[in-house]
């Protein structure tokens, strides 16, 4: 091999190479037949293990709240199984538990509100208003968060009233433009509703992650001869994504949850939300315990799994946008 070739190895490579082999590796008769001891046996890691007496009661606190939240829903989740006369003996006895789906067949097909047209429509109402939420929210927060334009912040200002106004007061301003515009009662005008009261958190939410976005992409893009809608289009919202899903499941789980402006504004029975035809499986003889269970079951399990679906990317979005 010549001098010159790239090929040959140099210095401690080239020492290594021309070595012989038995100082390169080692003799079968070497190695060892056990692995060597730990350092440690496994007493010490245990105490080693052990956390410190103020984080362990920081982890007794957590463990104790989180039972406390979620017993609740184990409760409601075991009694959606289970016949009305076991529910009334209570939901922790196991002894002779009978498991039946009868309650979700009954909250299902329910003579009074059936659970899947409230179901369809809770669906019709949610998705226009998260779309059309996160769409103007991220137009909106973009200028407020780049820009300089007069009256700048009284106009953030003024969006920012919306968050603080008591829905009972949405409600009361927006009752009779909506009757006299003929949306009372649809889905346009809910949905018309749900996007005013949620666009002024968006935009503070929007706002606040594109200040993280490093100007100078926009301005590398700029040199290019990029326009602002190009950028917006091609740099602004892709690296929105997280944050336009943890809108998108904020916005959905409160949305889909709403109560108060249903209840208002929908007087029609087939219009009915899922919130507004769980009060409806009372019954007029006895409460149908199971039933109602079920039906909560059916109504929570949606954003339950859009959240565990996106949880990576809604965690994303809250770390950047509180932080920023």
């Amino acid at each position: 091999m010549s001098e010159d070739d790239p090929l040959e190895p140099t210095g401690a490579d080239a020492g290594i190479e021309d070595g012989p082999a038995e100082e390169r590796y080692l003799r079968v008769a070497d190695v060892p037949d056990t692995a060597p001891d730990a350092d440690r046996n496994w007493q010490q890691r245990l105490a080693d293990a052990v956390p410190a007496k103020r984080r362990t009661l920081k982890y007794v606190a957590a463990i104790t709240i989180a039972v406390l939240w979620i017993v609740p829903f184990i409760g409601l989740f075991m009694a959606s199984f289970r016949p009305l006369s076991e529910i009334i003996g209570g939901w922790w006895h196991l002894e002779g538990m009978t498991v039946t789906f009868e309650n979700y067949v009954q909250a299902w097909n329910y003579s009074t509100a059936p659970m899947s047209r409230a179901l369809l429509n809770t669906f019709i109402v949610t998705i226009p208003a998260v779309l059309v939420v996160m769409l103007l929210g991220v137009m909106a927060a973009y200028p407020f968060a780049r820009f300089e334009f007069p009256l700048k912040t009284t106009l953030f200002f003024l969006i920012l009233l919306v968050m603080a106004a008591p829905p009972e007061l949405v409600a009361m301003g927006n009752y009779n433009a909506l009757r006299e515009i003929g949306l009372f009662d649809t889905y346009m005008g809910l949905i018309l509703i749900h996007i005013g009261w949620g666009l002024g958190w968006v935009v503070l939410f929007l706002r606040n992650y594109l200040l993280g976005i490093p100007k100078e992409l926009e301005e590398a893009a700029r040199i290019d001869g990029a326009s602002r809608y190009q950028i917006f289009r091609t740099i602004i919202l892709p690296l929105s994504t997280p944050a336009l899903v943890s809108v998108a499941v904020i916005q959905f789980t409160w949305v889909w949850n709403a109560f108060f402006f249903p209840l208002v504004f929908m007087r029609s029975p087939e219009l009915y939300l899922a919130p507004q035809v769980l009060p409806l499986m009372r019954g007029r003889v006895q409460v149908e315990w199971g039933m109602i269970a079920a039906g909560s079951i059916m109504t929570m399990a949606v954003p339950v799994i859009l959240f565990l679906m996106l949880e990576r990317y809604y965690k994303r979005g809250m770390v950047a946008a509180v932080a920023d």
